[in-house]
């Protein structure tokens, strides 16, 4: 099956999980608006899509209200949008002390209200089509926070909470709204990717014993998730909360 003349918006893009929805989607023949702050990131991941009908836009989403204009030109070149898949985030760790004023705003700034901005940006044209779908990448640590992730966890559990709210605001105008919660996935957002084979080795270890299924989880995972929920694969899914993590949430 193929979704032609449908623009799906994937902020987040140029790597890990976002490039992965991208993937995804692109080979379900969508039209994609692939946004991220790494140009360079980004268009390898349209090449890897095969898609002509991909096109990117690099700027940072922590400045989103500044992009609004360009965003508004790129758009009008391609299908109405029907999809938008919050992917974009950062992940910072410290003790409760140590987390500043600058670090809660920048973390609600771009793993919460970008995507509460870009989706009011994209509101009307729902509302117009009467066709609109919000898939929320959030978090786990939205649902059993850990300690040293603060200001990113209270930041997944707001964006958990938005999608609730946001379901039952669109759902009178065939808007749909619904949350992915992934787990550790394999990305290099982990400082494990940073660490010598030994190291990687013992802390994955680590991380296997945390979770119910033993492996990590792949971007693809997520992804196949993210395409589900956004396409109407899911027609009568609204308000629903997918926990895509190897079981880590119940353990």
């Amino acid at each position: 099956m193929t979704y032609e003349n449908q623009t799906v918006l994937i902020t987040g893009a140029s790597s890990g999980i976002g490039a992965a929805i991208a993937k995804r989607f692109a080979a379900a023949g969508y039209e994609l608006l692939l946004l991220g702050r790494d140009e360079q990131k980004l268009e390898k991941v349209k090449s890897e899509c095969n898609n002509l009908k991909t096109e990117t836009l690099a700027f940072d989403l922590a400045d989103f209200t500044n992009h609004q204009t360009i965003l508004k030109n790129k758009l009008s070149e391609l299908a109405p949008v029907s999809i938008v898949v919050n992917c974009a985030g950062v992940f910072h760790q410290s003790t409760f002390e140590e987390t500043t004023d600058d670090i809660w705003l920048h973390q609600f700034q771009v793993n919460f209200f970008s995507a509460v901005q870009l989706v009011q940006f994209l509101w009307p044209t729902f509302k117009k089509n009467r066709k609109g779908s919000v898939v929320n990448i959030a978090s786990t640590l939205g649902i059993k926070p850990t300690a040293h992730t603060t200001a990113y966890s209270a930041a997944k559990a707001a964006m958990i909470n938005w999608t609730l709210s946001l379901a039952q605001d669109g759902g009178l105008h065939n808007i749909r709204a619904n949350c992915i919660c992934p787990g550790i996935v394999d990305t290099p957002i982990h400082q494990f990717h940073f660490m010598d084979p030994e190291q990687k080795k013992e802390s994955t270890n680590q991380i296997l014993k945390m979770q119910l299924l033993q492996e990590l989880g792949k971007p693809e995972d997520v992804a196949e998730a993210a395409f589900f929920l956004g396409s109407d694969l899911s027609r009568w899914t609204t308000g629903s909360l997918l926990n895509v993590d190897g079981g880590i949430h119940i353990k």
